[in-house]
């Protein structure tokens, strides 16, 4: 597989996590193998083959929402993949930068009402204050209860800090939280994209974005592994990651006891050693029965597949299962089908 550039095993101790023997929770472990299997193959049955549900017999994949198994099946990933990163004409300059308002909106139906993605070289400071702010006011006049936000990520910080860069900027308040984000790309795109371009290896790219006001280490990560879809992007998703909030707590319901490594250690190890715990736990984890669908040089469980799916995904399932809480998000399927449940 090309790893581009990708300074290996980077901002983790590779001798450290080659030597570990950390001790794994049985019960969870069990959980993990099939939360993968099973929601891999509902992807493929949901979105592949367009089967009606339901599309498993598991209880709590079936009621709840799950993230899928890998981050380039979301559909909001999917639009970015088409509309920005796979679209020819936009240059690698306007990749980055649409890449990077993409993710502090993360709503796809928002950005196609405002004619994204954006030519930020040629844009104007004017047409932001009035073309797009027309059509935000459209949109809200149309729709009142229209959210412009995904709910998906917490974006709380950019907003905020947004505004207040903006205030210092401008000298008032921009209230249109839509064109905060855009004026913030469109002031800050010089220093985006040489950031990025200047940075020697994946961790200097996510220290660049975690820079900016307002962007914390998830999201900043998150940008990152956008950038990574870019052909012309130096670095790849498979030798760096970043444990988010969820993700964290997953490790802590996967691993017993750690052997001293960091969250970002353990993500590297179990992604390194997962077909030797499949087999010392007798657990099916044949990639090329799993992703059947894919390319053949796509079957692979990757170090990013860990931190999205495999960590975060078994903290919801977990509590689900173990700790008597529930996931937030429930499948509303149609009345119509008669289905039922339980």
């Amino acid at each position: 597989m090309n790893n581009k550039n990708d300074q290996l095993f980077c901002n983790v101790r590779e001798r450290k996590i080659k030597l570990a023997n950390p001790t794994l929770n049985e019960n969870v472990i069990k959980e993990w193998f099939h939360h993968q299997r099973e929601r891999t193959s509902i992807y493929y049955k949901k979105e592949i083959l367009n089967l009606p549900p339901f599309w498993t017999n598991d209880e709590i994949l079936k009621k709840y929402k799950f993230v899928n198994t890998k981050r380039t099946w979301d559909r909001e990933t999917k639009w970015l993949l088409k509309n920005v990163i796979d679209n020819n004409h936009v240059t690698y300059e306007n990749k980055l930068l649409n890449s990077f308002l993409f993710r502090v909106i993360n709503k796809s139906s928002t950005l196609e009402q405002i004619n994204a993605p954006f030519d930020f070289s040629s844009m104007s400071i004017d047409y932001i204050n009035t073309i797009i702010r027309e059509k935000t006011h459209s949109i809200s006049l149309i729709n009142p209860d229209y959210v412009f936000f995904s709910a998906a990520y917490i974006l709380g910080g950019p907003k905020v800090n947004f505004g207040r860069y903006l205030e210092a900027k401008e000298g008032r308040t921009e209230t249109d939280m839509i064109l905060r984000m855009i004026k913030f790309v469109f002031y800050n795109q010089e220093k985006i994209v040489k950031g990025v371009k200047s940075a020697t290896n994946q961790l200097e790219v996510f220290n660049h974005l975690k820079s900016f006001p307002g962007i914390g280490k998830f999201l900043a990560y998150q940008i990152f592994i956008d950038f990574t879809y870019i052909v012309n992007f130096p670095f790849t998703e498979m030798n760096f990651v970043v444990a988010g909030p969820g993700c964290e707590r997953g490790i802590n319901w996967i691993f017993s006891n750690k052997d001293g490594m960091n969250s970002e250690e353990c993500l590297f190890w179990f992604t390194i050693n997962q077909h030797r715990i499949a087999e010392n736990y007798k657990e099916k984890w044949n990639m090329d029965e799993i992703f059947h669908f894919l390319p053949k040089e796509e079957r692979t469980y990757t170090l990013m597949d860990m931190e999205n799916s495999g960590a975060c995904e078994i903290d919801k399932r977990c509590r689900t299962k173990f700790s008597n809480k529930r996931p937030k998000q429930k499948y509303h399927y149609p009345e119509n089908n008669n289905l039922r449940l339980f």
